[in-house]
């Protein structure tokens, strides 16, 4: 009868041990998301083992009849590529119940911040830029796109 007790104790132990060590995963981010000044829409999506984010839509494609390029790139060789279907974000690993590991990228400056994300209640997604601290960095709310969004070319 011991015996029992004892094994019955330790199966409840690990029980606990396994639940109170297991995180909550992140909520999916995948989707199209509105930029915090609503001039743009990020798809965010599978990437090999992370998630990668590409610019779908922008309010202004076109500048002059022109498309947008990546005028600010710090590489000049990537300077003529169109900001339309840029990649933006990647290398998000989930980590507890939010997205970190990850960088950003500002089309407007030609800047690179590292990244983590993180869905708020109300239904937002959190997007954290930063350099070396996060606590430091600026914290932008995008929203779901709306079905009906166009895409650019």
């Amino acid at each position: 009868m011991r015996r029992s007790v004892i094994l019955t104790t330790l199966a409840a132990l690990a029980l606990l041990g396994a639940v109170a060590g297991a995180k909550a995963a992140p909520e999916d981010i995948n989707g199209v998301w509105v930029t915090d000044d609503g001039q743009g829409a990020v798809e965010i999506a599978p990437c090999g083992g992370a998630v990668c984010g590409r610019i779908v839509w922008l309010k202004t494609p076109t500048m002059d009849g022109q498309p947008l390029r990546d005028a600010r790139n710090p590489d000049s060789s990537a300077r003529s590529r169109p900001i339309c279907g840029l990649r933006v974000l990647g290398d998000l690993k989930p980590k507890g119940n939010r997205f970190e590991g990850g960088w950003i990228y500002d089309p407007e400056t030609g800047s690179r911040y590292q990244l983590s994300a993180e869905m708020r209640r109300n239904g937002r997604l959190a997007v954290i830029g930063f350099v070396g601290v996060e606590a430091l960095g600026e914290t932008m709310e995008w929203t779901r796109a709306p079905a009906g969004l166009g895409r650019c070319s």
